[in-house]
């Protein structure tokens, strides 16, 4: 199995927070005999969360090479989101995904998202918003993320967690614009300046701060001093500027576009089809 799994080491089987989860198929052979075959596994952790709950990580997923791409690991991932829903636990991530099992998770979660009811009165005012246009850079972020009550509402009832539900939000409000290609402009922008704030800090209160390196006994790492001036802007003495500038603005330009490329994958595999 641990030739299968990337970066994988085995699990303390002596500790009762761990759960393993097996995919058996039922075969009959010649002889009439019932053969169990073994198609996939999850490996999943309980971690306690305060008070009197629980969160489920899901640690490892696998299906074996013979039986991939025929839908257990979707398949699997369905039934750790019943476990969760039916034993109440405070959510259920994963930990580290792989682009392709981040894919099917996100799938997963936008077709039970698309019959929330309770989150659908949000979903119709974030579209119904950007489809006005215009978009304020300072209140476009601030309009078009989910309310706190559906961020809850979302993890209580389908236990997925904060982080996930923001990356489907934005899935939902891509299935929402229609015609599409007539709001993507401001769409991609969207992705573009969240993205942005979430890689770089901008707008998010990180403006004009600047990390300084401090000569001491201790490593180097571990030495440094952050000040922020008064004004918001740094200092000139001290001001620190990336000379790798356009390659950063390059590479955020890279992540946006692979953003939206994987958005339009998943509305295309779980959205209706439009008219």
């Amino acid at each position: 199995m641990l030739y299968f799994l990337l970066g994988s080491s085995p699990i303390e089987v002596t500790d009762p927070n761990w759960e393993l989860y097996l995919l058996i198929q039922k075969k009959i052979d010649q002889q009439g005999d019932e053969q169990s075959l073994l198609l996939g596994l999850a490996a999943a952790y309980r971690f306690y969360h305060y008070p009197q709950s629980s969160r489920l990580r899901i640690s490892q997923i696998l299906v074996l090479p013979p039986y991939q791409h025929q839908g257990y690991g979707r398949y699997l991932l369905e039934v750790l989101y019943d476990v969760a829903v039916s034993e109440d636990v405070y959510d259920l991530t994963i930990e580290e995904p792989l682009d392709y099992l981040q894919h099917v998770r996100t799938c997963v979660d936008i077709q039970r998202l698309l019959v929330f009811q309770p989150i659908q009165q949000a979903v119709n005012e974030a579209v119904s918003y950007l489809k006005q246009g215009k978009l304020s850079k300072k209140t476009e972020i601030l309009r078009l993320i989910p309310p706190r009550s559906a961020i809850e509402n979302v993890r209580e009832s389908l236990k997925i967690n904060k982080k996930q539900f923001l990356r489907c939000w934005e899935v939902l409000i891509y299935i929402g614009l229609d015609p599409v290609h007539k709001y993507m402009d401001d769409f991609v922008r969207i992705i573009s300046n969240r993205t942005r704030e979430d890689i770089i800090g901008i707008d998010s209160g990180t403006a004009g701060k600047q990390v300084i390196p401090v000569e001491s006994e201790y490593g180097e790492e571990m030495s440094f001093a952050m000040y922020k001036s008064q004004s918001g802007e740094a200092a000139g003495t001290v001001q620190i500027m990336d000379e790798n500038q356009a390659n950063q603005e390059e590479q955020l330009q890279k992540l946006v576009d692979e953003r939206v490329k994987e958005i339009k994958l998943v509305a295309e595999k779980v959205a209706p089809p439009r008219v």
